[in-house]
């Protein structure tokens, strides 16, 4: 089942115990062309980056994201769990070899300390870890949600005045095709008894005027524009991530208007456009935090 559209800007909030310890998760997410993700990890976390990222992609389609994972005001900082089971399960194996006394806690911190500062390789979220990231996560998307349910409302008042200014330039461009056409043909008629000695046929006038008339015809703009409304409506209906996809209907519909502001010699229609591409900007600004 699709989902509602999605805002890309909110945050997230989980904290608790886990096996790095008390830590404190901040999924925080802004707008971005794609899915970027960037981390800041708390000691013991080193090599998790990856499998976060995976995480995060899994659930998230577009946005800057920022995951942050700290410890809790006055927990301690302590050495990473799994490093130190590591580390005992093989000087203890070393031991066993050797038949010497078991390793102490001692001997394996002594053992994990130079271990710090060598390129820690890449290793799976453990599970404690991962329900923290994905309540964060979770939060995020609630929030995001919300905002992009506020998104779509937005939209939704700017679309029905975007339409009913076409309705009004639907209304108005016949009488400006009409006036247009009549004022062509009083000038012809006059330029012809001024300019022109031989008798010239009305039917030639007349057809000559008809073809620089229709040249202010803006009917197919307007339908095209009705058309591209319409698959707005059913872009944000559908859902999911609809952001691309508007942006480029959005840019569409500012190019068909363009065309019916360049095409109309009408005061009228050219204050319609105006108030438009004012619509568009609009739509534009809140279309742009869509995911």
């Amino acid at each position: 089942m699709e989902r509602s559209a999605m805002s890309m800007t909110g945050v997230g909030f989980a904290a608790g115990s886990c096996e790095v310890g008390d830590v404190r998760v901040e999924v925080r997410s802004v707008n971005g062309r794609t899915l970027s993700i960037k981390t800041r990890l708390a000691s013991g976390c080193a090599g998790f980056e990856a499998s976060i990222e995976e995480l995060v992609r899994e659930r998230l389609r577009r946005g800057s994201v920022a995951v942050v994972v700290e410890r809790q005001a006055g927990a301690p900082a302590g050495p990473d769990r799994t490093v130190m089971h590591a580390a005992a399960a093989t000087l203890r194996s070393i031991a066993e070899e050797l038949r010497l006394s078991p390793p102490s806690l001692a001997d394996v911190l002594q053992f994990v300390g130079p271990l710090r500062n060598e390129a820690v390789v890449s290793r799976p979220c453990p599970p404690g870890l991962r329900r923290l990231l994905e309540g964060a996560l979770s939060e995020l998307e609630r929030v995001r949600a919300a905002d992009g349910l506020g998104t779509v409302r937005a939209l939704e008042t700017w679309f029905a005045e975007f339409e009913g200014h076409v309705r009004a330039a639907a209304a108005r461009a016949p009488a400006v095709v009409e006036a247009y056409r009549e004022r062509l043909l009083q000038r012809a008629q006059e330029f012809v008894a001024k300019h022109v000695s031989q008798p010239v046929e009305a039917a030639d006038v007349v057809r000559e005027v008809a073809v620089f008339a229709d040249r202010v015809d803006v009917a197919e703009e307007l339908q095209r524009l009705q058309q591209h409304l319409a698959e707005i409506r059913s872009v944000v209906v559908r859902g999911g991530e609809v952001g691309r996809r508007l942006e480029f209907l959005l840019q569409e519909l500012l190019r068909e208007t363009n065309t019916l502001g360049a095409k109309s010699p009408d005061t009228t229609l050219a204050h319609t456009v105006v108030a438009m591409k004012a619509c568009i900007e609009r739509c534009k600004e809140q279309v742009a935090n869509l995911e």
